[in-house]
């Protein structure tokens, strides 16, 4: 989490636990919407990832990373899906320009980083998508939360990779 004393989470949201909640975003591959509903028809494992923006140095190493072991979450059976509130047309050059795997979801204006809890508030610069991972199992019940990536970027995806092991165990 960024830390600087104008950075101010959103509300009081609280990390949700139980069921996901539900949402539908428009996706990056510019193929309409995608929604919660349609991640758990996959009878996959769905890795849902909030970054703050596109094409800056802790969320392009943090894509690069999940993109560079989606063999290991293919093997686990879970998909990758990352969540900011950049527009579909910014989401869609940074998934080209990485060359990855997975697409994203645009949250503009941050309702659905709200309901996740993982919404910053910077005056002067509107709301962002903090940096928190969810691990939701193929019925849409979250197994786990991470909630201090910020400081882990560069191991996170390692990090998802074993505890995904552990909790589907």
């Amino acid at each position: 989490m960024l830390t600087n004393s104008l950075v101010q989470p959103v509300q009081a949201a609280s990390v949700p636990s139980g069921k996901a909640p539900s949402f539908s975003l428009p996706n990056s591959s510019g193929e309409g919407k995608t929604d919660l509903e349609d991640l758990l028809k996959t009878g996959k494992w769905t890795v849902l990832y909030f970054y703050p923006g596109a094409f800056t140095s802790g969320c392009t190493l943090e894509a690069r990373n999940f993109n560079r072991d989606m063999a290991e979450y293919k093997k686990l059976n879970a998909q990758i899906v990352g969540v900011s509130v950049d527009s579909v047309q910014k989401n869609g050059e940074f998934c080209e320009a990485e060359g990855l795997n997975f697409f994203m979801l645009s949250d503009q204006g941050g309702s659905v980083s709200k309901a996740y809890g993982s919404a910053l508030s910077i005056p002067g610069f509107g709301t962002f998508s903090n940096r928190q991972t969810y691990l939701i199992d193929p019925q849409g019940t979250i197994a786990y939360v991470f909630t201090d990536v910020e400081s882990r970027v560069a191991r996170h995806s390692t990090e998802v990779l074993e505890k995904l092991k552990e909790v589907q165990a």
